[in-house]
């Protein structure tokens, strides 16, 4: 079994992420020990005192990918396995509104194939809203009071493809 936390495909595209610190990566440690995984490199990761400085952590991060067998996946890989994991919190309801414009900054990167199109509609649809304009063009019948709903099963009927 691939060993997983909440933070894992965020820790794997952390070179493709331009809001990415290290700080995270104790979080992940953390969180990986708490989960029963225990390598050397982790324990370190994990009593590292925030601020983490970049060059300090990554030695160790690369370590704790080879010691749980993680394969660091190519930038496409990392941009959409993390865009996936996005998806998936959105639509279970998690933080929909930031989820969606992490959603947006990442399918930014790598979607050349417009496969996440609508999520950009959704993202444009909210912000227009949320500048106070009655009427956005994005996505019909989208309003302020319903803008959430729709994000979340427009998530849920990506994943259901």
């Amino acid at each position: 079994m691939k060993p997983q936390s909440k933070y894992t495909t965020r820790i794997l595209a952390y070179k493709e992420l331009n809001d990415f610190t290290m700080n995270e990566v104790v979080d992940w440690a953390v969180d990986m020990l708490i989960k029963g995984y225990e390598t050397p490199s982790l324990l370190i990761l994990a009593g590292l005192c925030k601020p983490v400085y970049f060059f300090e952590a990554e030695n160790y991060l690369v370590n704790a990918f080879s010691e749980l067998k993680l394969a660091i996946p190519n930038r496409k890989e990392a941009i959409w396995q993390y865009c996936q994991s996005i998806i998936f919190n959105i639509a279970k309801g998690e933080k929909v509104k930031d989820n969606l414009h992490q959603l947006y900054k990442m399918a930014r990167l790598d979607d050349e194939d417009n496969q996440l199109l609508d999520f950009y509609l959704l993202y444009w649809a909210w912000d227009d809203l949320d500048a106070g304009q009655e009427y956005q063009h994005y996505w019909p019948d989208a309003k302020k009071e319903n803008i959430e709903v729709i994000t979340i099963n427009e998530a849920q009927k990506y994943l259901s493809r």
